[in-house]
């Protein structure tokens, strides 16, 4: 950079910057407002900069300051309304704000209604009446991708403040439901980095510390989670209740907001046609070229730069900008170029934070203009989705699925409830039916047809991802939930009896069954939920074994068959006897939503005594979850989430840097998910070693797999063998990102084989499993034959998109195995088990990792 460009570019930095009088609204909208619009604001309503203190563009808006905006507004004006919707796990608040015309507030009920008609193929068109149209506007799903929350506040203004005709027609013909900010958590972890390490004047220097956040960024939320790819599986609370306000209103438009690379532009959708999927109507992608007219027209206005239809996903419902397209509506994914700080050396110049902002407060006003003028077309739209959805059922092979597992209702109710948010409709089993070997019994499994309004939601949550014109993906190629669960369903191809439609979850059947045990209590292993209650028992300072082998044993309610890994918890040598005791053990079930049965002698009906040196005492396990500068932080965060979630289980925390320094003794369990750990030097190497000779276990998944293999940690164990390019072998220069992206592993669902009887397998319904393949990571088979416990099929089913160079690669794979050294062992897993927080078919091998770690060695001969 030259040195007088260096000059203008610090004064004007230092312009922005500079804590200087507040300007007036029509000084701000000159810059962040349309050119040549109507310079009327309602001087009654305050500008962001008037309740801030500061112009925007200037600092980053912490959240609590926005959430203040958006009250304040409300404050002012009849035309927006504020509703706290949830909390973030910080506690933050989650906000919806809608604003309309004054006369529409006043009957906002009853249009909402009209409008939902929409989404139900037996009610007519006309049955939505004068409702407006329905716009949705999501602002920082990824929470340092910040200009978009700095736009809410500009673009709620402007909508409820400015007083040309135009913005009251808008406002007359349109209900605009604000979000925000998705991740309010992410969004103040980016605004505190870039506050606190901002220069006066800003550094425009990529290297410096404003631009460089830490581990783990502000793009996730406080378990490092990608909100943006939660919309189906829902695992967040800052995901579910958004979705119920989606279902009260099914927008008509949805914008996602979002940012890029600084050397980007701006990008908008349509997108590439090989990225569309074949559940939806061409008409749904056809309607994203008649919006981006809009916003093309609004963008042109300011000479901004832009592109359409390379790239980024629409085909899975797992975004903000396709779970609407599943619904009738126009999702559109926009991507702003990120400044990533007040200002920042690009190839296209200085990319400041106030451009950055302009340009979403000009999408975000295009949508509005664009929705409104083409209100018509997208009822028309969303009408014949929902009634092409029945149609398209009746061309599907499919035409139900059951599931359910009498032996697992937690994860039955879990992916129940799941159905219910997404306004799935379910009936009871009424009579026992078998399916693909599964047997489905009344009371225990339920019923999804396929022939209703939400069939393609259905499609993608049972059945396999449909095959899709071309091999270039943005992100996962799967995204069915009910194998990742890994509960029992099954698809039929004639269509199942209903029983009763479900529009509730049922009560949970927990405590204990049969009174005070005089021997032991029992919990099956079988249900998801025994794990949160055996660490409750465990923290009470309870004794607990774990059944290495099935038993039958004689209840109350007569006999009843445990699996393996079923947690025994016997009455002598505990420290609460009596009533006490059966009181604990009922506090930790009920509130684990399990039963735990109460036995009267250990003499079993079937299989091993409760006396048997097949029934293990288990120790308490404590966790060490290491994150840090070089740690995939969505994986770390899974295990995170595992363990405080669905466990209750503290883990501490620690930094890569940390392991060659801190005693590791206190530790049962340390945890590396996938990430780069060269900062791990030789010490740290070497007191890992030791630790797990004397009897530690470390858990390890994809690169740390290969990594602890590199570093002799798991010594013994091979990795899968990469495939070169042939020398000489020459190819288009202007193949090389294509040919990159067909051979990527993006995210497969691949179908494996588990050892149901190795302390890792325990509770899985069946050898065979579904795991998920995000990496390129291939493990081969353990030279011992007893310690390879997942394996991948010879012949593998896969659910996505995987080149035939690494379905070579992976078939026979090892997926999970167990390397013993020593007194302890290191457990591998070839990716991530509690991949984006619904894989629970897999999670919970790690949770056995968790509890069974000094349990895995292969046992001594008999005798």
């Amino acid at each position: 950079m030259s040195f007088h460009r260096s000059v203008l570019l610090s004064l004007f930095v230092a312009a922005i910057a500079v804590a200087a009088p507040v300007l007036p609204a029509q000084a701000q909208s000159a810059y962040f407002f349309p050119q040549g619009q109507s310079t009327d604001f309602d001087p009654a309503v305050p500008t962001p900069q008037q309740f801030l203190g500061y112009e925007v563009g200037s600092r980053y808006t912490r959240h609590d300051q926005l959430v203040g905006y958006f009250n304040e507004l409300a404050k002012h004006s009849d035309k927006i309304t504020v509703q706290e919707i949830g909390r973030s796990y910080e506690g933050r608040p989650l906000l919806i704000a809608t604003v309309t015309a004054a006369q529409n507030h006043a009957r906002l009920d009853t249009l909402r209604q009209q409008h939902a008609t929409l989404a139900d193929p037996a009610q007519p068109r006309t049955a939505a009446g004068d409702s407006p149209v329905v716009v949705w506007l999501g602002y920082s799903v990824h929470g340092n991708e910040t200009s978009s929350g700095e736009a809410a506040m500009l673009t709620a203004y402007y909508l409820v403040a400015n007083r040309s005709a135009e913005t009251q027609q808008w406002l007359q013909n349109a209900v605009v439901l604000f979000d925000p900010a998705q991740n309010p958590d992410g969004r103040d972890r980016a605004a505190n980095w870039h506050n606190a390490y901002a220069s006066s004047p800003a550094s425009a220097d990529p290297a410096d510390k404003e631009h460089v956040e830490p581990f783990p960024q502000g793009r996730t939320n406080h378990y490092f989670t990608d909100l943006n790819r939660d919309w189906l599986a829902l695992t967040q609370q800052e995901s579910r209740p958004k979705i119920e306000v989606f279902h009260q209103w099914y927008p008509n438009v949805q914008i996602d907001f979002h940012e890029m690379g600084k050397d980007s532009t701006y990008y908008f959708e349509p997108s590439p046609k090989s990225m569309h999927s074949p559940l939806l109507p061409a008409s749904s992608y056809e309607f994203n070229k008649t919006l981006a007219k809009y916003h093309a027209a609004s963008l042109d206005a300011l000479g901004s730069l832009y592109y359409t239809g390379e790239n980024y996903d629409n085909f899975s419902p797992v975004y903000g900008s396709t779970y609407p397209d599943f619904h009738g509506a126009v999702g559109v994914t926009v991507e702003q170029a990120s400044s990533r700080g007040r200002v920042q050396e690009s190839v296209n110049g200085p990319l400041t934070f106030p451009f950055t902002i302009r340009n979403q407060v000009a999408t975000g006003l295009g949508t509005v203009r664009g929705a409104v003028a083409e209100r018509e077309g997208l009822f028309t739209l969303q009408k014949t989705f929902f009634q092409s959805a029945l149609k398209q059922a009746g061309q599907q092979p499919l035409k139900s699925f059951v599931f359910g597992d009498a032996h697992d209702p937690a994860l039955t109710r879990k992916l129940l409830g799941l159905l219910l948010l997404h306004r799935i409709e379910v009936h009871a089993l009424p009579s026992t039916v078998t399916m693909e070997g599964r047997r489905f019994e009344p009371g225990n499994a339920y019923v999804v047809p396929a022939a209703q309004a939400q069939f393609r939601l259905v499609h993608s949550i049972f059945a396999d991802t449909p095959p899709i014109k071309g091999d270039v993906f943005y992100g996962s190629t799967s995204y069915a939930i009910a194998p990742a669960y890994g509960v029992a369903f099954a698809a039929s191809k004639g269509r199942i009896a209903e029983g009763t439609q479900v529009t509730a979850l049922p009560p949970v059947q927990a405590g204990v069954q049969g009174g005070q045990a005089g021997y032991a209590y029992v919990i099956d292993w079988r249900d998801y939920n025994a794990g949160r209650a055996l660490y409750a028992l465990q923290s009470k300072g309870l004794s607990t074994r774990a059944a290495f082998q099935s038993f039958t044993a004689s209840t109350v309610g007569g006999d009843v068959a445990f699996a393996p890994g079923s947690i025994v918890v016997p009455v002598a040598g505990q420290p609460l006897q009596g009533a006490a005791l059966r009181d604990a053990v009922q506090a930790a079930a009920t509130d684990a939503g399990v039963q735990a049965h109460a036995l009267a002698s250990g003499q079993s009906r079937g299989g091993v005594d409760l006396g048997s040196d097949g029934v293990k005492a288990l120790r308490k396990p404590t966790v060490a979850l290491v994150m840090g500068e070089g740690v995939n932080a969505t994986e770390i965060g899974s295990a995170w989430f595992l363990l405080d979630q669905q466990l209750q289980l503290p883990a501490s925390k620690i930094d890569p840097t940390q392991l060659g320094k801190v005693a590791l003794d206190r530790y049962t369990t340390i945890v590396l998910s996938g990430g780069k750990y060269e900062a791990v030097d030789d010490v740290a190497v070497g007191a890992l070693k030791r630790w797990i000779q004397a009897g530690g276990s470390l858990v390890t998944y994809g690169t740390a797999s290969r990594w602890a293999i590199d570093k002799k940690l798991a010594d013994g164990e091979k990795l899968g063998q990469d495939e070169e390019t042939a020398a000489g072998e020459r190819k288009a220069f202007g193949d090389q990102r294509d040919i990159a992206a067909i051979e990527r592993v993006s995210g497969n669902i691949l179908s494996a084989d588990i050892d149901t009887s190795h302390p890792l397998g325990f509770g899985a319904p069946g050898r065979a499993l579904a795991v998920n393949k995000e990496n390129a990571v291939v493990l081969q088979p353990s030279a011992n034959p007893f310690s390879t416990v997942v394996r991948v099929d010879e012949r593998p089913r896969v659910n996505g998109y995987l080149s035939e160079r690494n379905r070579a690669r992976v078939k026979g794979s090892a997926w999970l195995l167990v390397s013993p050294q020593g007194q302890g062992n290191v457990v591998l897993f070839a990716d991530d088990p509690a991949h984006r927080k619904y894989w629970h078919g897999t999670d919970r091998l790690l949770v056995n990792a968790v509890f069974f770690g000094n349990l895995l060695n292969p046992a001594k001969p008999r005798g």
